[in-house]
């Protein structure tokens, strides 16, 4: 069975400069012949992503992090804020 949707379990994320946050992808249906899931983000100057989600803060500024499952996709935008 193809997948048909994949979502975040957050439409933003924010974090700190040196901090992390985890977004987790949902993949639909839940019988999906293949699940895997694969994160980017398309400012790793901003934040890193890694392959479970985990966002790392590298300097202020504003990334999306963007997760694919087949050739379905969703994106969450990410603030990364200087450390209080």
């Amino acid at each position: 069975m193809e997948v048909t949707s994949v979502t975040l379990d957050q439409a933003t994320a924010s974090v700190e400069v040196g901090k992390t946050v985890k977004v987790t992808a949902t993949v639909v249906p839940a019988d999906a012949t293949d699940k895997t899931v694969t994160y980017s983000i398309d400012d790793d100057t901003i934040a890193t992503v890694t392959a479970d989600g985990t966002i790392t803060g590298v300097k202020a500024g504003s990334a999306t992090v963007t997760v694919t499952a087949g050739d379905k996709t969703a994106t969450t935008a990410v603030t990364v804020t200087d450390a209080a």
